[in-house]
């Protein structure tokens, strides 16, 4: 099996006071085959199951008009309109995917979606919203917590690097997880991480990872079991959006039913330590009170049961260039390290 990736971007960046655009291009190519200890350069070659077909999104037919779209806006930091190419091949068949990626930065803020770039306006807009709280320092140690869509994606975030296959955190029996569902879903029309095939050239779906707080699968590549998460040059089990299945709660609802309640409104990234998401928040206000100065938010698995509420208002986040998430609102325990 052959897996070759082109990528073309035009980018618009500031330098100082004035924006340059300019191009690049990368590409590469790996030849790989699949035995009995994994991927290897040498081997016999199989097809995967289910197989992937080709797929061509309807974004592509604006590349031609990508720099004129950059020269008309005047915002941002960083634009990068960026064509995606990428193939798998066999002896007697391949599967080729094209799509339209857009990249965009604001100053500490970062968003990208697969897509029609003239649509990048008003993603910059959506950067620069600002919050509504005005808050005054204050300091606590732990309460009760209500997590914004960005920082519900960090929490998810952090669950699916629980559930890879080839090193999962969490068994199937596991016991004290909330009543969630989580998926993983690389079809979301509009994320920049769209894949209609893995790495491996099997065919995605999404896959439900948690269901009603039961573990019922996990991340697989062909090697491990489970396929259709194999991302890299030589794969490894991954996910492209951790997907939090919306509840019954109403935002304006969630907010009245809980009173001096804390609220994470954004987040910059995730990590486990021992056996304890740690979140690195943007900011933290307290309900009828004033900003609470935080380093660092800890949710401790045994405690991931204190999730009481989920909301049906759900956001897309961007994670990273390889992963993103589709989260609501959630409200749960958590402990504040300053």
């Amino acid at each position: 099996m052959k897996i070759s990736v082109r990528q073309e971007s035009i980018i618009k960046e500031r330098k100082g006071s004035n924006s340059l655009i300019y191009t690049k291009s990368i590409e590469w190519s790996v030849t790989r085959y699949l035995t009995d200890s994994g991927w290897s350069s040498s081997g016999k070659d199989q097809k995967p199951e289910p197989l992937c077909s080709s797929f061509t999104h309807p974004s592509l037919a604006k590349w031609e008009r990508a720099r004129e779209i950059l020269e008309r806006i005047q915002s941002g930091d960083r634009i990068e309109i960026r064509k995606v190419r990428r193939e798998i091949m066999w002896d007697d068949y391949s599967c080729l995917e094209e799509k339209i990626v857009n990249f965009v930065k604001s100053e500490d803020r970062e968003f990208a979606f697969t897509g029609d770039p003239m649509d990048i306006p008003s993603v910059l807009e959506f950067l620069k919203e600002e919050t509504g709280f005005k808050p005054t320092p204050t300091f606590v140690e732990k309460g009760r917590m209500i997590l914004d869509p960005e920082a519900t994606s960090h929490l998810l975030q952090a669950l699916m690097s629980m559930l890879r296959a080839n090193s999962p955190l969490l068994n199937k029996d596991e016991r004290g997880l909330p009543d969630i569902t989580v998926y993983d879903d690389p079809l979301i029309p509009y994320s920049h991480v769209y894949y209609t095939f893995d790495d491996e050239g099997v065919k995605t779906e999404r896959k439900e990872l948690i269901g009603n707080g039961e573990i019922l699968n996990y991340l697989g590549t062909l090697y491990t079991g489970s396929p259709g998460n194999g991302r890299g040059m030589y794969p490894q089990p991954d996910f492209f959006n951790a997907v939090l299945k919306p509840g019954d709660w109403k935002f304006r609802e969630l907010m009245e039913e809980s009173r001096n309640a804390f609220v994470v409104l954004g987040a910059t990234r995730s990590e486990i330590v021992k056996k304890s998401v740690r979140i690195k928040p943007r900011k933290v206000v307290q309900l009828g009170g004033g900003e609470v100065l935080v380093r660092e938010i800890a949710i401790p698995l045994s405690e991931l049961s204190t999730l009481d509420a989920i909301t049906s208002d759900t956001r897309f986040v961007y994670l990273d260039e390889d992963h993103g998430a589709l989260a609501p609102f959630v409200r749960l325990t958590a402990r504040l390290l300053f």
